[in-house]
Formats: C-alpha cells, structure tokens, sequence
C-alpha cells in the first residue's frame, strides 16, 4: 500500500467518523462509540482504539472536543481536505 493509499484511507475514516459523530446514522452505531460496557477491564496499559486515531488526526484533546469539531460539518470538512500524514503526503 502506497502512503498515498493510506493518506486516503485515513481521510475516509475521518470523514465516516464525523458522519457517525453528527448522528447522521443509525443511532447504534453512535452507541458503539459513546457507549460503556460494563465489567472489568484487562491488565496492563490500554490498547489504542478507533477514536484514539480520530482525535489524534483531527487535533483533538477529547472526544467531546472531536465531537464539537465533528458536529460543525464545515470545520470538520476542513479538517478532513487539510490532513496531512507525518511524511507530508
């Protein structure tokens, strides 16, 4: 996979985070984000998981701040034609 296959890639889930972010989708999959699961939690550190890329790439600090971004669809459209990957593509 060329870096230039990956920065589109990484633009296409930034793009689908906002829509499910916004609520412009089935509200079950905003649960599956939003949502706690009861129950304990496994030893060591916690593993990165999908929102943790997305804040990340946005510039984010939370996921409330990632949502607040992602619910003006203006801002977020601009976060998404404006992202770059570390090598620059």
């Amino acid at each position: 996979m060329s870096a230039k296959d990956l920065q589109q890639l990484m633009k296409r889930k930034l793009k689908y985070a906002g829509h499910i972010m916004r609520g412009s989708s089935r509200p079950l999959l905003q649960l599956s984000l939003e949502g706690k699961i009861e129950g304990k939690g496994g030893q060591g550190r916690q593993r990165r998981n999908w929102m943790d890329y997305v804040k990340e790439w946005s510039g984010s600090t939370s996921y409330g701040d990632t949502k607040r971004k992602a619910d003006n669809s203006e801002e977020w459209r601009d976060i998404v034609a404006n992202f770059r990957t570390e090598d620059g593509t």
